[in-house]
This record gives structure tokens, C-alpha cells and sequence, in this order.
């Protein structure tokens, strides 16, 4: 994995009222990501992340046909600390605010840790769900997905007895991230990252 050294703060509790800021990219010392990639599971596929100050972070590189799949491997951009992110319980959703999509590999996905785990499996699972694109104002986009969308995974396989991402799971997650898996392509790819935002019901993101 790649690791840029930038501290993790804590994520604050907001207002009233207000969106859970998950990581701003664009503030100094925002949360620290890293990279994980399918060479851990035997696959080519490469990138790294790199912190633009004032701007915000990139995260790029290609994606391969893992051979003894014959399918496409992945990439994967994640928080690397393992601090509770927040009180996400009352958040309908979360948002990836971004330059543009033009250089995605689409659709991209979303993926949160919470601890959960199989009983019948015995691992932590994982839960995903892809990205839908939102145009905004000022010409960014917002990559968002409610958390009804999610299900749990382990190793991109579904795990039926999983429990449910609810309000109690989401205030223990300590991991969120972005995949390249839900697009099911390989190629080059760049992800011009601004914000990382958990929408409250009836709060719009901006």
C-alpha cells in the first residue's frame, strides 16, 4: 500500500442540522488515505495518492486484467487510520465531491468498515455499493450513494448473513474508501478528490 503522510484529525460532530464532514481535502492536515491494490490478491494493477494543498487530493493510476481471472483487478483509495469517523448514524448517505469523471473508470464505488462481521464466515465484511453521478453549481460533481445501496462483501463476494449497515453500524464505522471494482474496466484512471461528506436526511451536500 501507498501511505502519503499527512496527520488524521478527528472528525468533529456537526450542528444541528449539518452534513458529517467525513475529510476535506483542501484544509491543511486532512484525513490521511492510502492505497491498496489487487497485487495483494496476485493482480498488476497500480496507484497512488498525492496531496495538492488548497486543492485537494489525486489519486490515479491503471487498472490490469488480473490473467488467471481473466477479468479486471482493482484499485482502491481508503482512510488509513482506524479512529471512529463519526456520528454517522443519522446520515442518509455519503458523497465523494470531485473535479470531474472525465478520467474515472465509471462507475466508481464507495465502501465503508464497520467491524461487522460473518458468524457463519468467520471475517469482517465490507460494504460497497456504486457511485451515481450529481452535476453541481460550481462544476464539481458529487459521486453519491444512500446506504440503503450498500451491501456487505468479502472479496467481492456477497455475505448473506452480514448485519444490516444501520444507524448502529454507521457510528462504528472507521474506514471509508472509493474502488475502482464496481466498473468492472481496466485502464488508466485519475480521481481529483475535494471532500468526503455523510448527507443528513433532507441536507443537501455542499
Amino acid at each position: 500500500t501507498a501511505l502519503y503522510a499527512i496527520a488524521a484529525l478527528s472528525v468533529m460532530a456537526p450542528a444541528a442540522g449539518e452534513n458529517v464532514v467525513i475529510a476535506d481535502f483542501t484544509l491543511p492536515d486532512p484525513m490521511s488515505m492510502k492505497t491498496m491494490n489487487d497485487p495483494v490478491m496476485g493482480g498488476t494493477s497500480h496507484s497512488t495518492a498525492s496531496l495538492h494543498p488548497g486543492e485537494g487530493l489525486v489519486w490515479s493510476g491503471e487498472v490490469n486484467i488480473v490473467s488467471f481471472l481473466r477479468s479486471p483487478g482493482f484499485c482502491i483509495l481508503e482512510s488509513a487510520g482506524t479512529g471512529k469517523l463519526g456520528p454517522l448514524g443519522n446520515t442518509d448517505g455519503i458523497s465523494f465531491e470531485v473535479k470531474g469523471t472525465e478520467k474515472m473508470l465509471k462507475p466508481m464505488g464507495a465502501q465503508i468498515s464497520t467491524g461487522a462481521m460473518s458468524k457463519s464466515w468467520g471475517v469482517e465484511v465490507t460494504f460497497s455499493a456504486p457511485l451515481e453521478e450529481r452535476a453541481r453549481s460550481d462544476g464539481t460533481v458529487e459521486l453519491y450513494a444512500p446506504w440503503s445501496d450498500f451491501k456487505a462483501k468479502f472479496r467481492g463476494e456477497d455475505v448473506p448473513d452480514a448485519p444490516l449497515l444501520d444507524a448502529e453500524q454507521l457510528n462504528r464505522a472507521y474506514r471509508v474508501g472509493m474502488s475502482t471494482y464496481q466498473s468492472h474496466k481496466a485502464g488508466p484512471f485519475t480521481v481529483e478528490l475535494i471532500k468526503i461528506v455523510a448527507s443528513l436526511r433532507g441536507v443537501s451536500v455542499s
